[in-house]
């Protein structure tokens, strides 16, 4: 298979110029389609106008547009020029922002023009690597001093004829990760920021063609955040790859908009989280029944174990069972799943893809690792790099444990695979927070913590949460001087908003002088998500 940057381009020579490629759903009510023939033109006036501002091939676009038809345009505009796609979360504050920014070398920001003005602007100064900003605005007021107007510059712009050659070796899209062992102190805690070339889209076409039978015509539809990997690979790159449509919701998932978009679009494949699907369960299965799905024939899952309770729900309430997938950034696309063409086994993660090899393997105490032999077994799910696409790291969690053993890339998920090659998961080797079907790092939140005047030292982690599984809490031992109590409770939880935004703040501040730490003094993360889980917290 065989898949070029230039997808909606590459569809329009196959002949499907006049199908269906993109519909958008905006908040009021707004329906606008866009055939493989607009948005392949779209897309080249926007590689028009980023060349124009100075994107050089190689160069970094970061995009926190949101949910909206510019996000794909930019980034299908993007990989025309040559550029590298970087999707940014919509609701990150300044300091995760800007620590994003400086690590990627973005170059180029394509921005809300509301999240520009509240959080961009003010610390624009510190950005000495941006070139340039473009604005994506709704109304007609003139842009910001200093940036330019994406949609009014796209509407004039003549469309760019031929793809930009790209250097060898090139990427084509950067991702954060969720940033699990960054340091607390000295320095922006950072998630890893991984590179991926253009044969990752091969990897993600093969993917959406084993794990969801996606065929060309068939719409899909990827709830995630653009921010977030799984909606770059399935809410953009796999629908265009395989000739399909792109469903793009501006309203951000909830249990009766879900079962509403169902119902009134054509949505063959529908890639969610648990977290969503939760919140249908909690809803109760006689109001999803009175919904009809017009066209639903294949719900999945990522981001989070899936319960089998969960699985069976969806059979019966929607007349199609939700089943599990599992993938990280690094391997770039999906890795396991089960088989379309069979009913899922509930509460498993499913089986290894075609041309993909899955081992486990075990870590000693001295940071060792053993391969352990084929067959039934317990250990960390590991992936064979020789199947994956290429994929490097520009930095960030430093002081991870190791991702790498002899050509195997390590996940830090500890995994069981049964007598027949299904895997079920036993838990994550790290502390990362599943907070809405969204992986957090609990690292990047404390450093902002530490560096508030009162804080002394901080461990965060996950409480457990009925609607999103976890929230993240902090565990605060104040310094000298300082009064613990309600007052400094809510100076610390608005501190962190201020800084981090409203996705990764804590829910909550828990103060104690006597955080437990090891025999070489680190804070014991899994001894406070105990006292998380347990529901004993002290205020």
């Amino acid at each position: 298979m065989s898949v070029h940057p230039s997808l909606a381009d590459m569809q329009c020579a196959l002949g499907r110029g006049e199908e269906l490629a993109l519909r958008w759903l905006g908040w009021n009510g707004e329906r606008v389609d866009y055939s493989y023939a607009r948005l392949a033109d779209a897309a080249s006036r926007a590689a028009t106008v980023l060349r124009d501002a100075g994107l050089v091939a190689g160069d970094v676009v970061a995009v926190m547009a949101g949910r909206r038809p510019e996000t794909l345009i930019a980034a299908l505009g993007i990989w025309k020029a040559g550029g590298v796609y970087c999707p940014l979360y919509a609701d990150l504050g300044p300091d995760p922002l800007a620590a994003r920014l400086d690590l990627a070398e973005a170059r180029f920001l394509v921005v809300d023009a509301g999240l520009y003005a509240e959080v961009v602007a003010p610390m624009r100064p510190l950005l000495p690597n941006l070139l340039g900003v473009l604005v994506v605005a709704s109304g007609e007021a003139p842009p910001p001093d200093g940036c330019l107007d994406f949609n009014r510059l796209c509407h004039a712009a003549t469309p760019l004829a031929q793809a930009a050659e790209r250097p060898r070796g090139s990427a084509l899209m950067l991702h954060f990760t969720s940033g699990t062992t960054a340091p607390v102190t000295g320095g922006n805690a950072l998630p890893k920021a991984v590179l991926h070339g253009p044969d990752v889209l091969e990897a993600i076409a093969a993917s959406a063609h084993a794990a969801f039978d996606l065929r060309a015509g068939e719409m899909l539809w990827c709830g995630g955040d653009p921010g977030w990997v799984t909606h770059t690979a399935y809410g953009l790159v796999a629908p265009l790859a395989l000739g399909g449509a792109i469903l793009l919701d501006e309203v951000p998932s909830a249990p009766t908009r879900c079962l509403s978009v169902l119902e009134d679009e054509p949505v063959a494949v529908w890639y969610t989280t648990p977290t969503v699907v939760r919140g249908l369960i909690g809803g109760g299965a006689a109001p999803a029944r009175s919904f009809k799905p017009r066209a639903l024939r294949l719900a999945a899952c990522v981001g989070e174990p899936l319960s089998a309770d969960a699985v069976e729900w969806g059979r019966t309430a929607l007349g199609v069972a939700f089943r599990d997938t599992w993938w990280q950034t690094e391997t770039g696309a999906v890795v396991l799943a089960h088989d379309p063409a069979r009913p899922p086994l509930a509460g498993s993660m499913g089986r290894v893809l075609p041309g993909l090899r899955v081992e486990l393997v075990r870590r000693d105490a001295q940071g060792g690792v053993t391969l352990l032999p084929p067959g039934p077994g317990t250990g960390e799910l590991a992936v064979s790099t020789h199947c994956l696409p290429r994929w490097r790291s520009l930095g960030g969690e430093r002081g991870a444990p190791l991702e790498e053993m002899e050509d195997w890339h390590l996940s830090g998920d500890m995994v069981r695979r049964d007598e027949n090659g299904y895997f079920w998961f036993l838990g994550r080797d790290d502390e990362v927070i599943l907070a809405g079907g969204r992986m957090i790092g609990p690292f990047e939140i404390e450093a902002v913590l530490m560096s508030h005047p009162a804080v002394a030292e901080v461990g965060v982690v996950g409480a457990p949460d009925t609607r999103s599984h976890e929230h993240p809490v902090a565990f605060v031992a104040v310094n000298p001087g300082f009064e613990a109590g309600g007052s400094l409770r809510r100076e610390l939880m608005d501190y962190a908003y201020q800084h981090l935004g409203e996705g990764l703040s804590p829910q909550d501040i828990f103060f104690t002088q006597d955080l437990p730490r090891t025999t070489s003094g680190k804070i014991i993360r899994r001894a406070l998500r105990i006292m998380a889980q347990s529901g004993v917290l002290t205020a």
